[in-house]
């Protein structure tokens, strides 16, 4: 068994863009939209095609117990 995606919940996918990306040293890995989100994920440079961690709006109310 292998996990390829892991979500993070986020209140600001933009600004959770840039703290992966430019203090975790994380890479963009997908974007595109989805209704007014984003599919968003990054990954390891050093494992472009390990794990992706998809950054994910928590404005869902589901996401409020996370």
């Amino acid at each position: 068994m292998k996990i390829n995606v892991c979500s993070v919940m986020v209140d600001d996918q933009e600004k959770a863009l840039r703290f992966y990306t430019e203090v975790l040293g994380f890479q963009k890995k997908t974007e595109f939209p989805v209704g007014e989100a984003r599919w968003l994920t990054v990954v390891s440079p050093e494992q472009p095609d390990g794990v992706e961690l998809a950054l994910e709006p928590d404005g869902h109310p589901a996401a409020k117990p996370f």
